[in-house]
């Protein structure tokens, strides 16, 4: 086995039961590749990178290190499909107010508890951005305290500048950013600096108009395949 995948298991805040369930393996079998008792797969070796997000070029050195041809790779975009386990998510979370965004936190769909409760967003455009209203809108729908703010504007900056390493080619996202360069300095700021420890906002006060302001705990999974973000808010 290729001592690449050793290091698999140092990758910071990532322990093995964690790497093999993102992989979609066992945890036993993981371990055999680490101690080159077993010879992956061209899968396993593409499932390992996906969990770990590697780019393109760091993917190719990986199967070259494991003895596979690199194949070509079609250009790379943000998915933005709302995957069946997302689905299931929303159909069956009817409780709580969710929604599903992209990697780069476009709300793609939401149920019907977060349309009336937490946000309203529009058909299209950038106003479904996450990432766009926190540093464009000057009186968002959603309140947060100003420590709490700054480290939910950090922290999606961060994954934002993730999401626009691993898919280069993305168009959209890349627009998005130089705009969002141009008119907000303290996205430029956060853009150019580097990364520093935030957390998506876990107390929200949304103001509600039937019911007076609503205060909401928030929890974000990541999903992957599909590499999507739900989001799924509880009342506090």
């Amino acid at each position: 086995m290729p001592a690449s995948l050793p290091a698999v298991r140092r990758v910071p805040g990532l322990r093995r039961d964690e790497l093999a369930g993102l992989a979609g393996v066992s945890e036993e079998h993981l371990k055999r590749l680490e101690q080159g008792r077993r010879r992956p797969s061209p899968g396993v070796v593409d499932a390992l990178a996906r969990a770990l997000r590697l780019g393109a070029e760091e993917h190719a050195r990986l199967r070259a290190l494991a003895g596979f041809a690199v194949t070509p790779q079609p250009e790379r975009r943000v998915p933005r499909e709302v995957t069946d386990t997302a689905r299931r998510m929303l159909d069956r979370l009817t409780e709580v107010a969710v929604c599903v965004c992209d990697a780069s936190w476009t709300v793609l769909e939401a149920n019907k508890l977060w349309h009336t409760n937490v946000c309203t967003v529009p058909e299209a455009g950038r106003g479904r951005n996450v990432v766009w209203r926190a540093f464009t809108e000057t009186g968002p729908s959603v309140f947060l305290a100003p420590k709490r703010l700054d480290g939910f504007r950090a922290t999606v900056v961060a994954e934002l500048r993730d999401t626009a390493r691993r898919y280069p080619a993305d168009t959209e996202l890349t627009s998005m950013i130089t705009d969002l360069r141009a008119l907000s300095p303290d996205f430029a700021l956060l853009w150019d600096a580097p990364p520093a420890p935030g957390g998506h906002a876990d107390r929200l006060r949304v103001p509600n108009p039937a019911h007076g302001d609503l205060y909401l705990d928030l929890d974000v999974l990541t999903l992957n395949p599909g590499d999507l973000r739900v989001a799924v808010y509880t009342a506090a």
